[in-house]
């Protein structure tokens, strides 16, 4: 009963986020997140990477060797700051519910793995990975059952004494209860910390939407300075566990 439920959330939960995006974007405008057309992107993508690279310097992570497993992988637009960084293309995994997305993924990046899976069941053996991953997954998942079991497959699969690097925000989305945000004490009890993982660092990404926007259109010399000075605005933060020896 309880792989059937798991199944229907996620089945639910894709047909939501397929909704959801679709109606963003008609609201928002297909340029909304756009590298190219939008100077509201460039300094939050910007801070976004420089909090990883951060990360996986806290790590020594080893770009020759390293295996990595993005879940809620999307388009692969995570796996791009792997391949800058010189990591093995054949290391590199990601898997997501959306057929569609995962289609466009191996378009984009032929030389990556990936699949359409259910995060919360996965085929890989325990301890595979190096790193496991995600990218703004949490936030969407306010089924907590469903996010228990997707946090208990990274934990999974990641290899004892690897790492686990959550890149979620830390604050909800104000009027959207769909949203959840992934606080400290929501990382404690979906990752076991003190017992199964370990919180190593955490390393502030984005500023909240609405002021990453603002300073990286009209002030973007002053993003980082901000991004300095008021660490309470950084809305996006990488976390980074540590999987114990007695999980």
């Amino acid at each position: 009963m309880q792989e059937i439920a798991s199944t229907t959330g996620l089945k639910e939960l894709e047909g939501k986020t397929q909704d959801w995006y679709r109606e963003y974007y008609s609201r928002k405008g297909t340029d909304r997140n756009s590298l190219l057309r939008n100077p509201e992107v460039l300094f939050q993508n910007l801070a976004k990477d420089v909090a990883m690279v951060r990360a996986l310097r806290s790590i020594n992570a080893d770009a020759r060797s390293t295996r990595v497993l993005d879940f809620g992988c999307g388009e692969g637009g995570s796996m791009w700051v792997f391949l800058q960084l010189g990591f093995e293309p054949s290391n590199l995994f990601g898997v997501d519910i959306q057929e569609e997305r995962i289609l466009t993924a191996k378009s984009r990046n032929p030389v990556v793995n990936f699949q359409c899976a259910d995060a919360s069941r996965l085929d890989f053996r325990d301890n595979t990975f190096d790193i496991a991953m995600e990218s703004t997954m949490f936030v969407q998942l306010a089924d907590d059952g469903l996010a228990k079991a997707i946090a208990a497959e990274m934990v999974r699969v990641t290899k004892v004494g690897g790492t686990l690097l959550l890149c979620d925000w830390r604050y909800p989305k104000p009027g959207s209860p769909e949203y959840k945000a992934l606080s400290t004490r929501r990382i404690s009890k979906l990752f076991e910390v003190g017992t199964r993982t370990e919180i190593c660092r955490t390393f502030h990404g984005p500023l909240v939407p609405p002021v990453g926007r603002f300073l990286s259109k009209h002030f973007s010399s002053a993003y980082f300075m901000i991004h300095a000075l008021f660490p309470f605005l950084a809305g996006q933060v990488v976390t980074v566990l540590r999987k114990n020896r007695t999980s």
